[in-house]
This record gives C-alpha cells, sequence and structure tokens, in this order.
C-alpha cells in the first residue's frame, strides 16, 4: 500500500471499488453519485459514468486503464492521468475505496 501524510494513495497496482457508503442514479445523460456520509451530490459525464460502471466490482487500475484504452482515443499517458485523478476525487469524497 502506498501512503503520503497518512493517506493512501491510488496508483496503477491499486485494486478498487465502489464505496458502500454511496448511491447513484442516472438522470438524462449523466449519473449523479451521493456520499451517504457526506450527503454530497456529483455529476459525472458519459467517460466518467464508463468509469463508474466498470468499478462494479474490484478492478485493477491498470486494467481499468488498459479496457478504456481500447474503447477510447486516447494516448496511454493521458488516460492514465485522466483516470487516476477522477478515482482520487472519488476516493476523497469516500465513493470508492482501495480494497487490500
Amino acid at each position: 500500500m502506498v501512503t503520503q501524510n497518512n493517506k493512501q494513495l491510488i496508483t496503477l497496482c491499486s485494486t478498487i471499488c465502489r464505496s458502500e457508503n454511496q448511491i447513484s442514479a442516472a438522470i438524462d445523460d449523466e449519473l449523479v453519485l451521493m456520499s451517504v456520509e457526506k450527503g454530497n451530490y456529483y455529476g459525472l459525464d458519459a467517460i466518467g459514468t464508463d468509469i463508474w460502471q466498470r468499478l462494479e466490482g474490484p478492478v485493477m487500475v491498470a486494467d481499468l486503464c488498459t479496457a478504456l484504452g481500447k474503447d477510447y482515443v486516447a494516448d496511454a499517458e493521458t488516460i492514465r492521468r485522466d483516470v487516476l485523478a477522477l478515482l482520487e476525487r472519488l476516493m476523497a469524497e469516500g465513493l470508492i475505496e482501495i480494497k487490500s
């Protein structure tokens, strides 16, 4: 497990999944998530929704990035950077967690 300032960091080797402390619903063309603990709502666009759907079960971040690279036109580094940024935000809000 990689940590910084006693905080778990998501890496390509991390296995992540949705937190049990969230609910989600599709509204029009986006997905709305709610953190049960914080009571905050978050909206995901089409690509964010695709990533969220792929987190239904535990998945290794590297495998997630590889799968997205097959479905979207972007270089691997851009996909890794954008996916890690989204996952860090989702984890900070308690919507996903790292499985050990």
